[in-house]
């Protein structure tokens, strides 16, 4: 039994009380940073996807070849990574690559990443060989709000912070955080829901390695976009039926 059902009576006053508390710094944060729109030049498109008959316990990640397979290709084995939830925990999955495999002392796949959703989340970058070592190691994923929107932040090696948007469901690479009028935010990745199947992910690669875009973005589908008061999906997700408050 994951522990998130275990804990969830304990937990569910508690994201509440959060969502709460968000409120007064929404109202006290009101600036309007510049917006920088992703270039179509250099992105590349992943469909993440639940695999058939394991329920959300497993997602495929294929190439969607810039939108020609817009749900990947028609052979399963083509995916290109593919994150495995844990029995014991709801939102920790292990992310394992193609590109790695049976490189375990009895021929078993080990991860490349570990990826931990929920108020507490946080990217494990193991290894990826198109990735600088400098970027291996924890990194850690907080929740902050303006009132503008709400985020989830975490910080790579280059210094910069990168946030994913509750709103239009953008990363952003922060520049000049927290100086309101002269704060830059270019957008890098975008995620498009595919249903109650997944997700899209539109990615500039040159500005991210993937992995740590697939990893966040899974964070936050699991976490932050489930929910309709925007923190602690995996505690208080929204129930089929229920749809996001719009404006008439």
């Amino acid at each position: 039994m994951p522990i998130e059902l275990v804990l969830s009576p304990v937990m569910r006053p508690l994201v509440m009380a959060k969502a709460v508390l968000f409120h007064p710094h929404r109202r006290a944060s009101r600036y309007v940073p510049n917006i920088v729109d992703m270039s179509a030049e250099n992105t590349s498109t992943y469909a993440v996807l639940h695999r058939f008959g394991s329920g959300s316990k497993i997602f495929d990640v294929f190439d969607t070849e810039n939108g020609s397979l817009p749900l990947g290709a028609n052979d399963p084995g083509k995916k290109l990574f593919w994150f495995v939830r844990s029995r014991a925990v709801k939102g920790a999955y292990k992310m394992y690559s193609s590109a790695i495999t049976g490189t375990g002392e009895n021929g078993e796949d080990e991860p490349c990443a570990a990826i931990r959703a929920g108020l507490r989340s946080n990217v494990l970058l193991i290894r990826a060989p198109d990735v600088p070592a400098a970027e291996l190691g924890w990194h850690i994923i907080s929740h902050r709000v303006d009132a503008n929107d709400s985020y989830r932040m975490f910080t790579l090696a280059d210094g910069f912070t990168y946030q994913w948007t509750s709103k239009g469901r953008w990363l952003e690479k922060v520049y000049n955080l927290g100086e309101k009028e002269s704060e830059v935010r270019e957008r890098i990745a975008q995620v498009i829901p595919n249903g109650i199947n997944g997700f899209t992910l539109v990615v500039d690669e040159t500005k991210i390695p993937r992995e740590l875009a697939l990893g966040s973005a899974l964070c936050s589908h699991i976490d932050q976009w489930n929910t309709n008061i925007e923190v602690g999906g995996i505690y208080y997700a929204r129930q089929p039926g229920q749809v996001r408050w719009k404006r008439d």
